[in-house]
């Protein structure tokens, strides 16, 4: 069961990748009549409607951008910077296209009044439709001004819509093509264009050269105030500063500053340096003598020489005490000495003390006398850098003034001298001619085009609804979509309305090919089980009407040609071989069989035309599925099975009845008949899977009613080999 799903699965999903173009092409060809009567019928449509087309004529102009510009002067500039590049020329397009263009045609060639545009309205299918069924298609009553109103706008819209602008490759040429019923209309109409596009050009450029004149003037007579205004600033300034020669305030005034600077650093330094003295002396309950220990002091010339005479005095001292007692008057007079010069000694040390002090605060005088004039300087020196800022400010105000009042004033004098010539932006290179002959016409070819449209579309649906069938349609179908393989394809018989199928068209020489795919299928049979023989074969169906008691009864006639066949009718709920036979109704059969009213030899029927036996359903009973199911039934098939080479059992439809799955265990094979593009894939498979479902599966599948006009490759394949059916 599981291997019998998997192979459905890859035959479902590999349907769309196989498929058979043979089948497709005689599905068409089966249903080419009426494919070619719809073709034709749309074609007949087609023609009729294409009958109301009028001729067309087509004529082109060719117009030049700037085929003849003048260099002038620079104010071209204004409106001509960009001519050579791309987006200039198809802007030019785009306003060629534009509604402005298509009113001044419109106005031009007055083509509100054209007959081309005062035709009276075609009516259309819809209306003709309307009016025949009697629905009122009378237009509604409208404003005469909104009326011509639209009207207007119906032929601007019209004109700038087919009008066909088309820019030659790398040139400044473009084409101007129109079509109309009309060839005077449809050369004029392009000539008209162009015209109105150099005339809208030469307007643009005019008003453009005005708009920069009164522009320029305007520009100009405030430039000149602006100049006057900021000259008089400059003047009233220096006047105001006492400016004479500003660069030379300004290098008085750093030159001062840079030497007050210098001042103030040698003050500094000099301050620095007695700063520490100052600090030593100032000291208090310092001894005189103890001062002697700074360079400052002792390096002093008075200190020097006051130090110089105090040593000499104790070298006298000390010389004399060598001679002398210190009461002697020498040694007293030495004494006084010392005393004395020591005395003049501490006495220039305070007088340089002092002198000490009154340094310092010369200096400290100095430092703050020469910052505050360094303060000043610098003040003066911003002031002036100030006023040399403004002084700057005015004179670029000035100068920008006078340069944008000379450019204006060049420009205005350039626009002034041109402004009288005015070249034209573009002009009609090859104007259109009326043409003599219409456009080709294509009337013939949409006729052509809707018969091969309509044909392929009905071809389309024909194939599109065979795809979508959902039956067996071919032998690849039956290994493709239900994992099964193939023991014979019968074809169906010609047969007229209401005509049964004949019960020995196997043997009737007439249905050659029938009789030829019976024994196929009985070649099948046999073969398929060549080392175990299927004496027992039952022979069943998804749903009533596919065939299986036909496909029973030939099949026992084709094994009946070989061997000693029975046929036994199993469906006893609609039993069909006994009425197909002609035997009585009231002649016992299966069921009186099994109920064992009678014997084997009073229920079988001789066929004396096909040699086979068969054995009739009997009277219809309660319950046939359990007779069926009855041992009595497995022993009645063993002995049979003594007495007869095959048995072919016809049985119910599997998905009608449940006797099937009781026969089909009692069996040795179950062939399963399928009619060809009729029964629906799903009760198939619902079929097949029942008897799957109990073990039981199907020896091969007989695809019976097969249409041979369209399998044509098939039929050939099976039986184009014989020559009778050649004939």
């Amino acid at each position: 069961m599981e291997k019998y799903t998997s192979s459905n699965e890859e035959a479902e999903s590999s349907q769309l990748g196989n498929i058979d173009l043979v089948a497709l092409f005689f599905a068409v060809y089966d249903r080419k009549w009426y494919i070619i009567a719809f073709a034709l019928l749309v074609t007949a449509f087609a023609h009729y409607s294409v009958q109301n087309i009028r001729d067309r004529y087509q004529a082109t102009a060719t117009l030049l951008l700037g085929g003849s510009q003048a260099n002038l002067v620079s104010i071209r500039d204004v409106y001509e910077a960009g001519v050579q590049r791309r987006e200039f020329l198809m802007t030019q397009v785009e306003m060629l296209r534009s509604r402005g263009i298509s009113e001044r045609v419109v106005d031009t060639l007055d083509l509100e009044d054209h007959p081309v545009f005062n035709r009276a309205p075609t009516p259309s299918l819809k209306s003709k439709v309307k009016s025949w069924i009697g629905l009122d298609t009378s237009p509604r009553a409208v404003d005469p001004e909104e009326k011509a109103r639209l009207k207007r706008e119906g032929i601007v819209n019209f004109v700038a819509k087919n009008i066909k602008v088309s820019p030659v490759r790398n040139t400044q040429l473009i084409k101007l093509s129109f079509e109309s019923f009309s060839p005077t209309l449809a050369a004029e109409i392009p000539n008209a264009v162009a015209s109105a596009y150099i005339a809208e050009q030469q307007s643009v450029r005019t008003n453009v050269t005005e708009k920069a004149t009164s522009w320029l003037s305007e520009r100009l007579e405030s430039l000149r105030e602006k100049l006057e205004a900021s000259e008089h600033a400059l003047n009233e300034f220096q006047q105001q500063e006492d400016l004479v020669d500003l660069q030379g305030v300004r290098g008085l005034a750093s030159q001062e500053l840079n030497e007050t600077m210098q001042q103030l650093l040698d003050a500094k330094r000099e301050l620095k340096n007695i700063h520490l003295l100052h600090r030593q002396v100032r000291k208090k309950d310092v001894p005189e003598e103890a001062l002697l220990s700074q360079p400052e002091v002792l390096n002093h010339p008075l200190i020097q020489a006051a130090s110089q005479a105090e040593t000499n005095a104790q070298l006298g001292v000390t010389e004399l005490s060598r001679r002398y007692g210190p009461m002697h008057p020498t040694m007293l007079a030495a004494q006084d000495e010392l005393e004395s010069a020591r005395a003049q000694l501490r006495t220039e040390i305070r007088k340089l003390v002092a002198s000490i002090e009154v340094d310092y605060r010369q200096a400290q005088q100095r430092v703050f006398t020469l910052e505050s004039e360094l303060s000043g300087a610098k003040t003066s020196l911003q002031t002036v850098a100030q006023k040399e800022i403004r002084y700057d400010e005015l004179k670029r105000e000035v100068e920008v003034n006078l340069q944008l009042y000379n450019t204006f004033l060049t420009r205005f004098k350039e626009t002034r001298e041109v402004s009288g010539y005015e070249t034209a932006a573009a002009r009609l290179a090859d104007p259109a001619i009326t043409p003599r002959r219409p456009l080709a016409s294509k009337k013939r070819l949409l006729v052509l085009f809707a018969f091969v449209a309509s044909a392929g579309f009905a071809a389309a649906i024909v194939i599109l609804l065979d795809l979508l069938k959902s039956g067996i349609r071919d032998p690849q179908d039956v290994g493709r979509k239900l994992g099964l393989s193939l023991l014979g394809m019968v074809p169906a018989l010609s047969l007229k309305k209401n005509e049964l199928f004949p019960l020995y068209a196997y043997f009737d020489g007439g249905q050659a090919q029938f009789s030829e795919a019976l024994r196929s299928l009985r070649t099948g049979v046999v073969l398929s089980r060549m080392d175990d023989k299927a004496a027992v074969i039952c022979i069943t169906s998804s749903a009533p009407s596919e065939g299986k008691s036909t496909m029973s009864i030939n099949l026992a006639f084709s094994l009946g040609q070989l061997e000693k066949v029975l046929l036994i009718d199993a469906d006893m709920r609609r039993p069909s071989i006994g009425r197909k036979f002609s035997v009585a109704p009231s002649r016992p059969g299966l069921a009186d069989l099994l109920s064992g009213r009678f014997s084997i030899e009073e229920c079988v029927v001789r066929d004396e035309k096909s040699g086979i036996d068969l054995i009739p359903a009997g009277i219809r009973p309660e319950d046939p599925q359990r007779l069926l199911g009855s041992s009595q039934f497995q022993k009645l098939l063993k002995e049979l099975r003594g007495k007869y080479d095959r048995i072919i059992i016809d049985t119910p439809p599997v998905q009608a009845v449940s006797d099937v799955l009781v026969i089909s265990k009692m069996a040795c094979s179950v062939l399963y008949v399928i009619r060809a593009e009729d029964t629906r894939i799903g009760v198939i498979r619902a079929g097949l899977s029942r008897l799957l479902n109990l073990g039981v599966k199907p020896e091969g599948v007989i695809l019976n009613g097969v249409a041979m006009s369209r399998r044509g490759a098939y039929s050939d394949q099976y039986y184009g080999n014989y020559p009778d059916y050649a004939q």
